[in-house]
């Protein structure tokens, strides 16, 4: 049996509603909740519409996925709130149900 801790993570369109339940979920479960796209902000110091528009979407993409992965890999027990469109990128859904 596999009694490694993940992280939890929420994906569904934008404005759902991932983050508000993400932070119900979080308190309850007394774990941290991790926002993607708030991540690649602090990393880029520009906000997601920023880079966005001056990087592009390709970029945006890669840079949410290294925060992921980074999630992933750390084995913290947390609740992950991902952008609305992380799950229609690359084998990110893959990457997810690992």
């Amino acid at each position: 049996m596999d009694t490694t801790v993940k992280p939890l993570f929420l994906v569904g369109y934008m404005g759902c509603g991932k983050s508000s339940l993400g932070r119900r979920l979080a308190r309850r479960l007394g774990v941290a909740l991790v926002d993607t796209d708030t991540l690649v902000e602090q990393q880029e110091g520009a906000s997601v519409a920023d880079v966005f528009r001056y990087e592009g979407e390709e970029r945006f993409r890669e840079l949410e996925r290294s925060v992921v992965e980074r999630v992933a890999a750390s084995g913290e027990a947390c609740i992950v709130a991902t952008g609305g469109g992380l799950p229609t990128w690359s084998d990110n859904m893959e990457m997810l149900s690992k």
